[in-house]
C-alpha cells in the first residue's frame, strides 16, 4: 500500500473552485496556525491526543493534506485502542512538520507573487 500524498492537488483545486482562492488561502493560513500548536507535549493523556488527532483528521483532509490526515487517523485509532502511542504520535508529528514546511513554501510563494 502506498502512502498518501503530502498535498492532494485535486482536493485543493476542487476546494479552490468551490470556495475561491482567497477563502482557501484564509482557511489554509488558519490551519497552519492551528497545526503549529498541535500535538505538543509528551505527558498528554491518550484521550486528549485522540481528540486533537480527530480534529486534525478532518481539517487536514478537507484542505487536501492527505498524509497528515492519515497519520492523525492512525494516532486517533491508537489512542482509542490504548497501548503505546509513541510510534503513531511520532509519525503524526513528522507529518505535521512536513506539512508546515510545505505550507511555509506555499506562503512564501504567495507573498512573492505579483
Amino acid at each position: 500500500m502506498s502512502s498518501p500524498p503530502l498535498i492532494n492537488a485535486v482536493t485543493r483545486d476542487d476546494l479552490r473552485a468551490t470556495i475561491g482562492g482567497e477563502k482557501l488561502d484564509s482557511l489554509t493560513d488558519r490551519f497552519a496556525a492551528t497545526l503549529a500548536l498541535s500535538l505538543g507535549g509528551d505527558a498528554r493523556l491518550a484521550d486528549d491526543l485522540g481528540r486533537e488527532a480527530h480534529t486534525l483528521v478532518s481539517m487536514a483532509g478537507m484542505l487536501g493534506y492527505d498524509a497528515l490526515s492519515q497519520a492523525c487517523r492512525d494516532l486517533e485509532q491508537a489512542a482509542k485502542q490504548g497501548g503505546d502511542l509513541r510510534p503513531p504520535l511520532d509519525a503524526a508529528r513528522r507529518m505535521r512538520d512536513d506539512t508546515l514546511t510545505a505550507l511555509g513554501v506555499r506562503q512564501q510563494a504567495v507573498a512573492a507573487a505579483p
